[in-house]
């Protein structure tokens, strides 16, 4: 078993641990329009939150403007509702974005949301470069998982290329891609499948940047990961480990790495929501600090908690409090941080390390097999294997009701999905015309070059996040010039 901080990093990335550096806590908030958020935001800061987290609704998610007939219903429900650069500018009201960093759960339209942060940021008078945080901003896991897609997989995946050379060039402290395999994992996914999922990911974007002329530490340093916690305490703690020294090993020995920070696999970590349920939602409070326990023993850098009633609805008060006191009391009120590396020397961790290895190294063969993770998405292979092991038994959940009671809560969670469809109905705002802007977007799409400089541009002008989708789209051929899921 590795030293903390020390390669191949399975221990740690830092030698003191969270002695020296706590671990992010970043609760995911984004609700309602832009003065709702804003108030969650500022809700959590003033109760400890030392990182911000801003979760998107469907429609901003997939480039639809709050009053499009298809946005009905969804604005604000499941995150905030962003249609120009005024809302995100507003969503931040009076916290400045050189102070604090920021997660954008995006990715479709990251880079519309990358213009935006960076207008917003010069119009409040901070320099770009002084921004700090991470943009999903990954399109192979949408393809793959949870499809929420807006372009083809070889389009999407240009445009993911786009922000990250955007960012390595001009937002240095910005994590332009978070790199998931979590979200394989909600969908049925194996950890080691999670655990590959992961890396070859990031091998298929550092080979996409390098394509580009980059070099691997000019991109590296600046990728960050997503994976989920679930309730097997050791055997996440011991995934982490695992994600850690396969990706060092390979950054080093594949791809010629010489920067530590190119070696160093950063992961955010969500509790995993397929833990939570809807029966007795105050047991998810159990579920998600065992889950967060088993974040914090493997060593990840930043975390977020599930509410305990986000099985039924988009975080109340009270819940996300708790979610956040939960992180609160691992730090402070336990001894999970006064220790470098708790579970150092476990001959139990370095068993479980090791199987997760083996078998992650396993799924790395067969990816690359197949020709890459393009491929593999291509053919739909990797989604069939999921599909089948999504049907697997999850186990006992405790506290399941009885049929009349789980049908009592169904009607429940009826009426609270009416109410909010209610709550979510379109919101109308006004659309600015700037049609030499938005012909400079479709004109860099077309031409094949980097998107980011004209988005910019136009989301300077007040265009709005379809009307920016939909200039791309002209610009790539889609037909009538509008945004359209497809899939490769």
């Amino acid at each position: 078993m590795g030293e903390p901080g020390r390669f191949p990093y399975d221990a740690g990335l830092h030698p003191g641990g969270y002695t020296t550096r706590h671990w992010t806590i970043r609760q995911l908030a984004g609700l309602g329009d832009a003065s709702d958020t804003n108030a969650r935001f500022r809700y959590l800061l003033d109760r400890g939150e030392t990182g911000l987290s801003l979760a998107f609704d469907l429609p901003t998610q997939m480039g639809l403007d709050p009053d499009d007939p298809a946005a009905a219903g969804e604005v604000g429900r499941a995150g905030a509702s962003i249609a120009t650069v005024d809302d995100f500018a507003a969503v931040f009201e009076g916290i400045p974005l050189d102070h604090i960093s920021v997660s954008f759960t995006i990715n479709a339209t990251a880079p519309m949301i990358l213009a935006m942060w960076i207008v917003a940021a010069q119009e409040s008078g901070v320099d770009p470069a002084a921004l700090r945080g991470t943009l999903q901003n990954e399109m192979l896991k949408e393809h793959l998982a949870r499809h929420a897609v807006v372009f083809d997989l070889d389009h999407s995946f240009r445009f993911s290329l786009d922000v990250i050379e955007h960012c390595v060039r001009h937002l240095p402290k910005v994590n332009p891609i978070s790199i998931s395999g979590g979200h394989a994992r909600e969908a049925g996914a194996t950890r080691p499948l999670e655990v590959a999922l992961a890396i070859a990911d990031a091998e298929q974007y550092l080979d996409g940047m390098i394509a580009r002329g980059f070099t691997v530490d000019e991109v590296a340093a600046q990728f960050s990961f997503i994976f989920g916690s679930h309730l097997e305490i050791l055997a996440e703690a011991a995934k982490f480990r695992a994600a850690r020294r396969i990706y060092a090993t390979r950054m080093r020995d594949r791809y010629g790495a010489r920067d530590a920070k190119s070696m160093k696999l950063r992961a955010q970590v969500n509790t995993f929501g397929s833990a939570l349920a809807v029966q007795e939602p105050l047991n998810n409070i159990a579920r998600t600090t065992v889950q967060a326990i088993s974040a914090v023993l493997g060593g990840v850098q930043s975390l977020h908690v599930c509410s305990f009633d986000e099985a039924v609805q988009t975080p109340g008060e009270l819940a996300a409090r708790i979610a956040l006191r939960i992180q609160q009391i691992l730090l402070h009120e336990t001894d999970l941080a006064r220790h470098v590396d708790p579970l150092g020397g476990s001959a139990v961790l370095e068993r479980l390390v090791d199987e997760v290895e083996a078998e992650a190294l396993t799924w790395l063969d067969r990816i690359e097999q197949r020709g890459g993770l393009l491929a593999a998405l291509r053919g739909g292979w990797l989604s069939g294997e999921i599909d089948d092991m999504a049907f697997h038994d999850r186990g006992p959940v405790v506290g399941v009701a009885d049929a009349a009671e789980s049908e009592h809560e169904r009607a429940l969670l009826r009426e609270q999905r009416k109410s909010g469809v209610a709550a979510g109905r379109r919101r109308p705002f006004s659309r600015v015309e700037c049609p030499d802007q938005l012909a400079a977007v479709s004109a860099a799409a077309e031409a094949g070059h980097n998107v980011l400089p004209a988005l910019v541009e136009a989301a300077r002008a007040r265009a709005s996040i379809q009307q920016m989708c939909t200039a791309v789209a002209r610009g790539i051929g889609h037909p009538a010039g509008q945004a359209s899921p497809a899939h490769a």
